[in-house]
């Protein structure tokens, strides 16, 4: 427990001057210092996102470029590659054409004059 007595600190009404400027300067340099604070965080968090762009960007080319050159092989690989014979196999059409009927003219006639 303390020394001093309930009597001794209700005696004590006023702060030295000091001590009060030191504490708004502290207050007005904390005040002042947010805006730049908060840009600062901002210029850090635009920076960090643009970069983590970039990397992303480098890493999709060079998988893209990955992805041509596997493919550029398989086709150098197919055009030196011994040709083999290959027999053609024909395969008839799946929906043959039907054959045009001769018309009669008495039916030709008929059709005319109902389309009229």
């Amino acid at each position: 427990m303390s020394s001093t007595t309930k009597s001794e600190t209700a005696g004590i009404r006023s702060v030295n001057s000091q001590i009060t400027d030191a504490i708004t300067q502290s207050n007005s340099l904390i005040t002042g210092m947010a805006p730049a604070h908060s840009m600062a965080a901002l210029y850090q968090t635009m920076s960090q996102a643009m970069g983590t762009g970039a990397q992303n960007t480098v890493s999709n080319q060079q998988h893209a470029n990955t992805v041509g050159l596997a493919a550029l092989t398989q086709n150098l690989q197919l055009l030196l590659s011994p040709q083999r014979k290959q027999t053609i196999i024909h395969i008839p059409p799946a929906i043959v054409p039907e054959k045009r009927r001769k018309r009669n003219k008495k039916t030709k006639n008929i059709r005319t004059k109902e389309s009229k």
